[in-house]
This record gives structure tokens, C-alpha cells and sequence, in this order.
């Protein structure tokens, strides 16, 4: 059995799978659409049908895991994650590229399932809030990593070379799950049973406001990041003129933000509880949501008015969506599974939906990406005000 901090390791580089495998390629964004002769929104769909496959994958995976265990799911999804990424470096085609990010995505929600399954296997309330904070530490290294890597690969490789090294991640986290990943849901505690009970335990999440309240807050937060993820590479192209090599380095800064927001969080979480700390998060998001917004329509601040409320994001995104898990996940020990994967596949559900809608209503400037966000800040503080159980608020 691994440690405490062995096990803060494994899970938070499964973990960072998600990340390395959208913002690793994002500096490419403009040479992948000259190179495959497609148009912005074509190429921004190709991160949409990533975000797709993980909403959709998570639903089945998580029952899945909670049927035959956390290794065996785990195992096959990064065999398909290296199957993928290869299929990615070899596409022939935009459509092509969509189809195998897809099956690419479907691999890596084994690893962000059976990761968030295994924490609440160990953890819950404050402590599993906790784990989850250190978890993202390593997790946000990722887009710290991610973007210089890939804008290095791309001057030097091209962008096919980013895939092929996704390809070569997938065979060493292969490798560290046979030889050293624990098994943590035992015989006597798998589920039982087929479709009729998986539907019936995702309607018992749905219907329960302890679990979808904070899965709905803390889910929305995904929207800001994702609607930057889809448009800021050409904003910062088309409206800053930067490189993709700057663009790497702005990302590694806001990235930066992630990295602070889990720290403070895990700080502070034991002493205040996941409720209060989800609730200051979502208060952050919106306040960081309507700086942006303002900036992007008034051009104050230029560059910096962009990038500084969006390291704010960043920072939110670090603190809050960790203690609305712990939230969710509280009750629902015996379908730890299945409740990570409803939250992972609202998820990136939003996220999906919010990176189509920045393609879709792209004007050449920060607004249409900006608006996503501050609505997606506005439904998200409303929503953890005003639904959350009244005994939920003190936890």
C-alpha cells in the first residue's frame, strides 16, 4: 500500500492526464488549422469532442468501477488513451482528429474517475477535501507544464509530435498503475447489479440536493476555464498578437493562480469546513467574471486587464470545485464511482457546451468568452446561495 504522499502522487499524475491532453496542444491551435486547411471553429471543435467523450465516458466508467473494482477500468482506459493519442499523430484529417480525441478522452476519464473513486475510498468531509487539495497540486502542474512543453514540441516537432508524446505518458502511467497502484474498493464492497440499478443510483444522486447542489456550483466554475481554454489561444493570437511560445508562458502564469487557489484552500479547508470555502470560491470566480468582462469590453488594462482577472479565475478554479466534490461525494461512500462520474460528466458537459459556444459566437475580441464566464459566475454563487440545505451550509 502506497503512502499518503505516494498515493497524492499517482492519483494527482492520473489526474493530470486531463489537463497535459487539452492544454499541452492549445499553442497549436493556429498551426493545426493552417496545416489541416480548417477553419477556427474546426479546430476548437476538436477540444469540444474531447470534452464530449468525458462527459459521456464518466457515466459509464464510474458504475464500472464500482462493479469490478478500480484497477481493471483503470487499466483498459489507458490502453486506449495510448491507442488514441496515436490515432491523434496520424490523423489524416480534421475529422479524423475529432473522431480519435474522442476515443483519446474516453481514456482519460477512466483515470479522473477511478482517481476521485479512490480518494472518497480513503477520505471524506474535510479530510477528503483536503486530499483533494494536495491531489490538485499536482494536478496544476500540468498547466503549468503543459503549454511550454507543447508550444517546444510544436517549434521543434510539429504538432503531431504533441500527440506522440501523449502516447508516451499513457505507456508510463500504464506502467506505474501495474507495478505500484492499489486496489482500494474491495470484493465485499463492489456493487451489484446491472443498467436498471446504475440508472437508479444516478437518479438518487439527482434527486438529492446534498450531492447536486455543490455538483452545480462547483461543476459551473469549469465553464470560465473551458470557455478559455476554447477561445483565449486566438484572442491572445488575434486581438494581443502574441506567439505561441508567449501565449504558453500567460497560461503558465494564470496557471500558477490553480496552483495558489488549492494550496490556500488546503489551508484553510480543515479550519472552516468545504461549505465555507466552496461559498468564498464561488465569490472570487464572480468577482474575477466581472473584471474580465468589463476589461474585454472596454479595452482597459489591455493585455495585463485580461490576464490578471483571469489568474483570479485560476485561482478560483483551484479552491472551489475540491470542496464541492467532498460535498457531493459525502454521503454516497458505496457508489463513490458512480457520484465522481455524475460530477465529472456535468462537468465537462458544461465545459463542452461553453467552448462551443465561444467558436459559435466569436466576434474577433474577449467579449463572447467573458459573458460565458460571468454567467456561468452568476448561476453558479445563485445557485450555492439560495438551494443549498440549510444543515449543508455548516459542513
Amino acid at each position: 500500500m502506497p503512502s499518503r504522499t505516494q498515493l497524492i502522487f499517482i492519483l494527482g499524475a492520473l489526474t493530470a492526464f486531463g489537463p497535459f491532453s487539452t492544454d499541452m496542444y492549445l499553442p497549436s491551435f493556429t498551426v493545426l488549422a493552417r496545416d489541416m486547411n480548417a477553419s477556427q471553429a474546426a479546430v476548437q471543435a476538436t477540444l469540444s469532442a474531447f470534452l464530449i467523450g468525458l462527459a459521456a465516458g464518466q457515466l459509464v466508467l464510474g458504475p464500472l468501477s464500482d462493479r469490478f473494482g478500480r484497477r481493471l477500468p483503470l487499466t483498459a482506459g489507458i490502453v486506449l488513451y495510448i491507442a488514441a493519442a496515436l490515432a491523434c499523430a496520424f490523423a489524416p484529417n480534421i475529422e479524423t482528429l475529432w473522431v480519435a480525441r474522442f476515443f483519446q478522452s474516453l481514456g482519460v476519464c477512466a483515470m479522473i474517475v477511478v482517481s476521485r473513486a479512490t480518494v472518497r475510498d480513503f477520505y471524506s468531509g474535510a479530510e477528503g477535501a483536503h486530499f483533494l487539495s494536495m491531489l490538485m497540486l499536482v494536478l496544476g502542474l500540468a498547466p503549468m507544464v503543459g503549454p511550454p512543453v507543447g508550444a517546444f514540441i510544436l517549434e521543434a516537432y510539429g504538432w503531431r509530435g504533441i500527440f506522440l508524446l501523449h502516447a508516451v505518458l499513457g505507456t508510463l502511467a500504464l506502467v506505474m498503475v501495474v507495478l505500484v497502484f492499489p486496489e482500494s474498493l474491495s470484493k465485499q464492497r463492489r456493487a451489484r447489479g446491472g443498467i436498471l440499478r446504475i440508472l437508479a443510483g444516478y437518479v438518487t444522486l439527482l434527486k438529492d440536493r446534498h450531492y447536486i447542489v455543490p455538483t452545480i456550483a462547483g461543476d459551473l466554475v469549469f465553464a470560465g476555464l473551458f470557455a478559455f481554454l476554447a477561445g483565449g489561444p486566438f484572442v491572445l493570437a488575434s486581438v494581443y498578437g502574441l506567439e505561441p511560445q508567449h501565449f504558453a508562458f500567460v497560461f503558465s502564469f494564470n496557471a500558477f493562480g490553480f496552483l495558489l487557489g488549492t494550496q490556500i484552500n488546503a489551508r484553510l479547508v480543515r479550519r472552516y469546513g468545504p461549505a465555507r470555502m466552496l461559498s468564498v470560491g464561488l465569490s472570487l470566480y464572480a468577482l474575477a467574471a466581472i473584471a474580465l468582462l468589463f476589461n474585454a469590453l472596454t479595452g482597459f488594462g489591455g493585455l495585463a486587464g485580461i490576464v490578471m482577472p483571469l489568474f483570479l479565475l485560476f485561482l478560483s478554479v483551484g479552491a472551489a470545485p475540491a470542496n464541492a466534490l467532498a460535498l457531493a461525494q459525502e454521503h454516497y461512500p458505496h457508489m463513490a464511482g458512480s457520484a465522481a462520474a455524475l460530477f465529472g460528466s456535468i462537468q465537462f458537459g458544461i465545459g463542452a457546451i461553453s467552448g462551443i459556444l465561444v467558436g459559435l459566437l466569436h466576434d474577433g475580441t474577449a467579449v463572447p468568452m467573458a459573458a460565458i464566464i460571468v454567467t456561468a459566475a452568476a448561476v453558479a454563487l445563485t445557485v450555492n446561495l439560495v438551494l443549498t440545505p440549510k444543515e449543508a451550509r455548516r459542513a
